[in-house]
This record gives structure tokens, sequence and C-alpha cells, in this order.
């Protein structure tokens, strides 16, 4: 028998809720407690296990364990997840700053882990308790599902302002994305590559298209467009227009009062589990991270 860390009661309970809510209460319910639920058992579970692996670091490990959730719910990690995912890597988070509120569970987890008491174990229990610890830890972040592409969506937003001003919106709306995503570029080439790499990646603008392009020096012959901004004097209300940053196909309509916008068709990614309508709920993630954003009133 092998006394260790990892044999703490709370730490066994925060990863049977992780996988359990993982694998079946988000399936089941689909709601905004499930989400919660696993960020509070991941953030307790994970930095203990890792300063159970690493025992010298233990304060490291819950700073560091503090700044990648900060980072994880912002916009600043897409361009990573959307590489991962395009390179067949099927990573998955939503973006909600409510979730920072589980950050309350790191002192919880910090102030466990340092309790005297140790547990006995039979060495292969405590290996079978690493591995189903990180299984779940994968299962929240790799969700097995695919890229779906729903086409003929075909529904209508009206908003109370004019087309003019809807442009100017979803133009601010990819501006706020690239803006975001050139800052997460610049700190990364300034702190994480070094001298020797700096300056590797940028983010381009081309005048003459509206478009804006992610380039790195790490990536040859490869040029990803991250946005196309509209240009208001040229679009027409039967063009269709291609929002990158959302992966959708829209139209855009209106006069100098009242505006549409029509959503033609969406990609977004599906668990295999996942239950439910996928089209509606991927219409839910377009309206909540992109309608809601360009007006609060929309019908």
């Amino acid at each position: 028998m092998a006394k260790h860390k990892l044999g703490n009661p709370v730490f066994i309970a925060a990863v049977l809720l992780l996988i359990v809510n993982d694998w079946y209460f988000k399936q089941t319910f689909h709601n905004d407690l499930t989400g919660k639920l696993s960020d509070f058992a991941g953030l307790f579970a994970l930095p203990f296990l890792l300063s159970a692996l690493f025992p010298r670091k233990i304060k490291l490990v819950y700073f560091f364990t503090l700044l990648f959730f900060i980072v994880w719910k912002s916009p600043l990690m897409q361009p990573v997840i959307n590489t991962l995912n395009g390179a067949g890597v099927p990573i998955h988070r939503t973006i909600d700053y409510t979730d920072y509120i589980a950050l309350l569970i790191l002192p919880v987890s910090f102030y466990q882990f340092n309790k005297q008491a140790e547990y006995h174990f039979k060495p292969v229990i405590l290996n079978m308790l690493m591995v189903c610890s990180l299984v779940s830890f994968i299962a929240t972040t790799m969700p097995p599902g695919t890229y779906m592409r729903f086409n003929n969506i075909n529904k209508v937003y009206t908003f109370n302002f004019s087309k003019r001003e809807l442009v100017s919106r979803i133009n601010a709306l990819q501006l706020n994305y690239v803006h975001d995503f050139n800052k997460y570029v610049q700190d990364n080439n300034k702190h994480s590559y070094g001298a020797l790499y700096k300056d590797t990646a940028r983010v381009d603008f081309d005048s003459r298209s509206n478009i804006f392009y992610y380039s790195s020096s790490l990536i040859k012959n490869k040029r990803d467009t991250l946005a196309m901004l509209i240009d208001y004097e040229r679009v027409k209300d039967a063009d269709t227009i291609v929002l990158k940053t959302m992966y959708a196909n829209l139209n855009i309509s209106g006069n100098n009062n009242t505006s549409q916008l029509k959503l033609l068709s969406l990609n977004n990614y599906v668990r295999k589990s996942e239950k439910g309508d996928h089209k509606e709920l991927a219409i839910g993630i377009f309206e909540k991270l992109a309608l809601k954003k360009i007006s609060a009133s929309w019908r």
C-alpha cells in the first residue's frame, strides 16, 4: 500500500463529477449549470493532479492554472482552437465570462492538497485514478464529433436601424475579433518564442479586398483569412456575405430606417453524443455570439 495525495476523497469526487457531467449531464440537460459544474470540478482536480505529479511546483501549478483558465475563456484562444480544429484535433470551449466565478474553487483545491493527510492505495489503483483523471480532462475539451454544415436556414432577423448601421455593426464585430487576435499574436511573438522567433506571425490587411489575413513563418505557403469587411457602397441585397469569424453565410438588406439579416448557412462543431436539433443549437450559438453583440433588440 502506498501513500498518495490523489487518494483524497474530495479529489476523487471532483474527477467523478467531471466524468459524469461531461458524459451524461451535459448531453441530457444542455444548460448553464452543467457548464459551470465542469469548470468547478476541472479547476479543483487539474491543479491537484499536477501538484501531485510535481510536488516541488505546487504554487506555480496553481498560478498557471489561474492564468490558463482566464486566457482559455477569452477570445484570445479562438485562433489556436481554430488551427487545431482545422488540423483535425477537436477542441471545444464556450466564451462566457461568468465562468470566471469557478476560479473561486482554486483556493479550496490548494487547501485540500496541502492538508497533512495522505491516503493509502495500491499502486494499480493510483495508476487507474491518474488515467481516469486525464481522460476526464481530455473529454472536457476534446469531445468526439465533427464539423457540420447547416444549409437552407433562411432565418431572418429584423433591426430597428438602417442597413448602413447594420453593416457598420457587423464590421465592428469582426474588427473586435481581429483586434483580440492581433493582440494574441503580438504577445505570442514577444513572450513565447524568444528572440530567435520574434515577429514570426502577423496579421495583414489587404485594402483592395478589405480582408484581414493571418500568416506565420512557421506555416509555409499558407495564409488564413480572419475577416472580410463589408463595403456598404458595393454590397447588394442579394449578395451573400461570408462572416468568417462565425463560419456563417448571410444576406443583408434594408433601407434608411430598418434592416434585415438573413442567415443562410452555418458551420458548427457537433459532438457525436450531443442530443437535440443540431441546426437549432448552431443557430442559438450564432445568435448568442453574433446577434446579441450587434444589437440587444432584434426580432
